[in-house]
Order: structure tokens, then C-alpha cells, then sequence
């Protein structure tokens, strides 16, 4: 008894800040119920009677405090399970955000095959007039197709055919013939390319009045820059054409010009 006296003395020591502790908190946690436990057993053959109403009392605290500590516990555990559900739900809506700015969206990127094609131009354009010359065609598809129609239109294989002609005036009727074909072609090509640009950024404008998300409208100014582009390269591509065909005349000009009596000849076929 007397060390279950000392035991109990330590153990209020220890404790009393807890249960203290404990009273002020009582309002805010609630002790767990008292666990089942089994039968007290019956007193021993010659077992004494004695009543130690301290220790009792300490006893007594000590349930009470191991009540309260497995409450709180109890309690911690619900609140960290709570917070542990409002943070999958946070992680929930930040994909959902994330994904809503991040990842590819379903946009016409023009970027097939025929579209690479068709944006490298070809060679050059000194390149297309000595194929057409020879009978052959370079560039993109839709300078070729519309090169073929002018071939046909103006029989151009008439005048190509003068490339290799004694008088330089027939040489040169062949080779600005093939330059304003390419150069006719080549603005042909270039003003269809320019319109279905135009026809996509109508799709783009429509798309962005509907747009509900961040990534999405980037997605869509950043094509929009794209055409933009577009349509500043086949501008520059349309006019670097003619300027290649007004230096290809005034080249015309001054080699005739240098031929005796041929001057008159080429005006003559300018007009």
C-alpha cells in the first residue's frame, strides 16, 4: 500500500498540470465512454479490508485524465481526417485549374505535310522560272496547279520554246514570259493560302467568344499570331515575285538595248 501511496503521489505530481489542463478544455473535448472490461475478480482467501480514500481519489484522476486524453486523441484523429478530405478536395480543384491553363486542347495547328510544303515556297524563284523553261515545275502544290492553268491558258510552251533563239530579243520574251508566269502563279497561290487564313481566324474569333478557361484562349491567340504570320510571309512572298519580275524587265531593257536595231523590237512586244 505504501508503494501504491508513492506511485500515486509521483503520478499526481506529473499529472496535475494535465488534469488542470483537462478542466479548462473539458467544454471542448469529450472523454470517451468508459471501455467494457471484464468481472472484478473476488477478494483473496485472507485478504484484508482497506480503504485509501487518496488513492482512491487519485485513481480516480488518472481514469478521468486517461479519459480525456483519449478523447482529445479521438477528436484530433476526426479533425485531421476532415482536413484530410478538404485537402483531396483542394487537390481536386487544383487539377482541375491546372488543367484547365495546362495540357493541348483540341485546335487546328495547320501543320500537316501539305501545309509544311506549302509554307517552304521552293527553291527560289530564279529556280521555278529555269524549271518552267524546261518544262518542268517546283513550288508548292498550289503554285504548280496554278502554273499549270496559265501554261494552258496563253500556250506558254510557244514561248518558252524561244529560250534557245539566235536573237536575244526572243531570248528574252521566253524568260520574262516564264518569270511572270511564276510570279502570276505564285500571287495566285498566295491570295488562296491568304483567304482560308482568314476563314480560320473567323473560326478563331467564334471560338474565343465561347472560351471558359485561360489555356484556352492563349491556345487561340497564339494560332491567331501564327496567321498573322502566315499572311505576312505570303504578303512578302506575292511582292519579292514581282519585284523579281520588274528587275528581270528592266534586265530585259538593258540587254536589248545593248543590240543593234533590237531596242525597237522589244518595245514593240512589250506593248
Amino acid at each position: 500500500m505504501k508503494a501504491l501511496l508513492t506511485s500515486a503521489v509521483v503520478i499526481s505530481l506529473v499529472t496535475a498540470p494535465l488534469i488542470q489542463a483537462a478542466n479548462a478544455q473539458e467544454t471542448q473535448i469529450t472523454p470517451l465512454p468508459l471501455p467494457a472490461i471484464p468481472g472484478i475478480p473476488a477478494a483473496p482467501d485472507g485478504a484484508q479490508a482497506t480503504f485509501d480514500k487518496k488513492a482512491i481519489e487519485f485513481l480516480m484522476y488518472m481514469v478521468e485524465m486517461s479519459r480525456l486524453i483519449g478523447g482529445g486523441v479521438t477528436q484530433l484523429v476526426a479533425h485531421a481526417q476532415t482536413a484530410e478530405q478538404l485537402l483531396i478536395r483542394i487537390q481536386d480543384a487544383t487539377q482541375a485549374q491546372r488543367a484547365a491553363v495546362s495540357g493541348p486542347k483540341s485546335f487546328p495547328v495547320n501543320n500537316e505535310e501539305a501545309d509544311l510544303a506549302a509554307r517552304k515556297g521552293g527553291l527560289g524563284l530564279r529556280e521555278m522560272v529555269d524549271a518552267a523553261l524546261n518544262g518542268r515545275t517546283l513550288g508548292p502544290q498550289g503554285t504548280q496547279s496554278a502554273f499549270a492553268e496559265f501554261h494552258n491558258l496563253y500556250r506558254l510552251d510557244d514561248s518558252f520554246a524561244l529560250r534557245n533563239d539566235k536573237r536575244l530579243g526572243n531570248v528574252i520574251a521566253a524568260h520574262t514570259s516564264a518569270q511572270g508566269a511564276v510570279t502570276a502563279s505564285t500571287a495566285d497561290d498566295s491570295y488562296k493560302r491568304a483567304n482560308a487564313s482568314m476563314d480560320r481566324l473567323n473560326g478563331y474569333v467564334t471560338a474565343l467568344e465561347s472560351s471558359n478557361d485561360l489555356k484556352t484562349s492563349v491556345d487561340i491567340n497564339t494560332r491567331v499570331m501564327i496567321e498573322v504570320a502566315q499572311q505576312l510571309n505570303e504578303t512578302l512572298r506575292t511582292q519579292a515575285a514581282i519585284a523579281s519580275l520588274t528587275g528581270v524587265y528592266f534586265m530585259a531593257v538593258g540587254a536589248d538595248s545593248a543590240e543593234p536595231e533590237s531596242l525597237r523590237d522589244l518595245i514593240n512586244f512589250n506593248r
